[in-house]
């Protein structure tokens, strides 16, 4: 049977849906991405410094490897240029509405189909594919007098290329992800650059180098090369991932590679006191780098960790009374990261919303499936995140989960399927379990939990695990129907 399917986002979940189910034989799929080029993140963030922080060898398709990274780990701009590539190579370039916002979803239970709205009109799918990301929504900090900075501010991920920061004087608020990339960055062009920490993160060694063109053509001349690196890299990654989860015993052994980087690269006692977290080690994200700690010894920064009272016309006033000028304002301050289809709106069977399916906390099955909300599988939703993994992994196994379900679907001939809320109940109480035991609930506070103890990012197992448990529909957890 003939099905349509609308994706909204094409970030690296939706580009690869659009190619995985191409090539499980659905081409009925459109794909709408509201910003002017496909890329998601790696599109709208374009900061200075901008890079991943997994290796290339395993940021990226495994059905589209690429052995012509420039680097270990790919700058933004390259890996955007990649997935166009990929739309391009795989024949799903011209399935994608670049320039067209998602407004809202609405299951329409008679006709059992789904009414998209958008940007550019309506249009109707039999299923519905959110790849939205959980981090698209920049989230600016409430600070006072931040309307009335008479310079320029702007967030990270909305980078100002007009405004020249040679010589002047840069405020970066944050020492997060983005803020670890940006400052080191700038740092040789501004004239002072002063980083405002809230509190520090953990950092291991990046250990970042250029591919040499040799490289590039033994991994293009032997494949296998590059598959080992990879395997390489994914296995190291699960040996974190269990220290952040199951396996806590791990994790001296990388809170003392920590610690060192800080100690080696640092030697003013005061400065490392400052860097240096008393949270448990992986509680927070935990950063690679290899030059945010000698950029904070370089003459021209200084790392203020006094809480910032307000901000002024020219610059910004911290709880001690003192004035720090500023020319350009940064805010490094991350996203909201619980807005899994943020803006849009869904709504499901019986004219119910997903905003009130999720009213205390977003929650799916495997991440993917929320009772009440037929034929509708959202990508890299929530608790698919990982503290040591590449989310393209996720989001591979994600999409194969879709597919089992459309196959499932045919071979049924049936039209809607639905997770049962008895699967959906019985698996969250079995994550929330395994989450308590997580160092992201027992370390610290963090992005990942919100103010009432909910976790709606992390997945509390290993990755192997979710690839295994998504590989299939499990027959008793979702239900097959025709419409009507």
């Amino acid at each position: 049977m003939a099905r349509s399917v609308a994706v909204v986002g094409a970030g690296f979940a939706g580009v690869g849906a659009a190619v995985m189910l191409a090539r499980a034989g659905y081409h009925d799929v459109t794909v709408f991405e509201r910003g002017e080029r496909v890329g998601g993140v790696w599109h709208h963030n374009t900061y200075p410094g901008a890079a991943c922080d997994v290796p290339s060898h395993l940021y990226e398709f495994s059905f589209a490897p690429n052995p012509r990274w420039s680097r270990r780990y790919a700058p933004g701009a390259e890996i955007q240029a990649y997935l166009e590539d990929v739309a391009r190579e795989h024949g799903v370039f011209d399935r994608i509405r670049t320039s067209t916002e998602v407004t809202s979803a609405r299951w329409d239970d008679e006709r059992g189909a789904w009414s998209v709205e958008t940007s550019a009109g309506t249009h109707e799918a039999d299923v519905l594919l959110t790849a939205c990301g959980q981090l698209s929504v920049p989230q600016v900090p409430r600070i006072d007098g931040l309307d009335d900075f008479e310079g320029p501010a702007f967030h990270t991920a909305q980078w100002r290329h007009d405004v020249d920061l040679t010589g002047k004087r840069v405020a970066v608020l944050g020492t997060g992800c983005s803020a670890v990339q940006t400052a080191p960055a700038i740092q040789p062009t501004v004239g002072q650059l002063d980083i405002y920490q809230r509190s520090p993160g953990w950092t291991l060694p990046k250990m970042d180098f250029a591919y040499s063109e040799r490289t590039k053509k033994l991994f293009e001349r032997f494949p296998a090369l590059q598959r080992l690196d990879r395997a390489s890299v994914f296995a190291f990654m699960e040996f974190a991932t269990a220290a952040l989860t199951s396996r806590p015993w791990l994790l001296p052994i990388f809170k003392a590679v920590a610690q060192r980087q800080i100690n080696s690269a640092i030697k003013d006692p005061e400065l490392r006191r400052k860097v240096t977290p008393t949270d448990r080690v992986g509680c927070k994200r935990m950063m690679l780098t290899d030059d945010w700690y000698p950029t904070l010894t370089k003459p021209n920064v200084e790392l203020v960790t006094d809480r910032i009272a307000e901000i002024t016309q020219s610059g910004v006033r911290t709880e001690d009374g003192r004035d720090r000028p500023a020319d350009v304002l940064v805010l490094a301050t991350g996203f909201k990261t619980h807005g899994f289809v943020a803006p849009m709106e869904v709504v499901g069977s019986g004219g119910r919303t997903l905003a009130d399916e999720w009213a205390d906390v977003p929650r799916a099955y495997l991440g993917l499936s929320v009772p009440g909300f037929p034929n509708m599988f959202l990508l890299y939703g929530p608790n698919t995140n990982g503290g040591a993994t590449s989310v393209i992994y996720a989001i591979e196994a994600g999409v194969n989960h879709v597919i089992s379900a459309l196959q499932e679907l045919d071979r049924r001939d049936a039209q809607l399927v639905e997770v049962t809320r008895a699967a959906a109940e019985a698996f969250d109480r079995e994550l929330r379990e395994a989450l308590a035991r997580t160092v992201w609930h027992t370390g610290c506070t963090n992005w990942y939990v919100d103010e009432n103890g909910n976790d709606p990012n992390q997945w509390p197992w290993v990755f192997a695990n979710y690839r295994r448990r998504t590989a299939k529909l499990d027959p008793g957890a979702y239900k097959l129907s025709s419409a009507g």
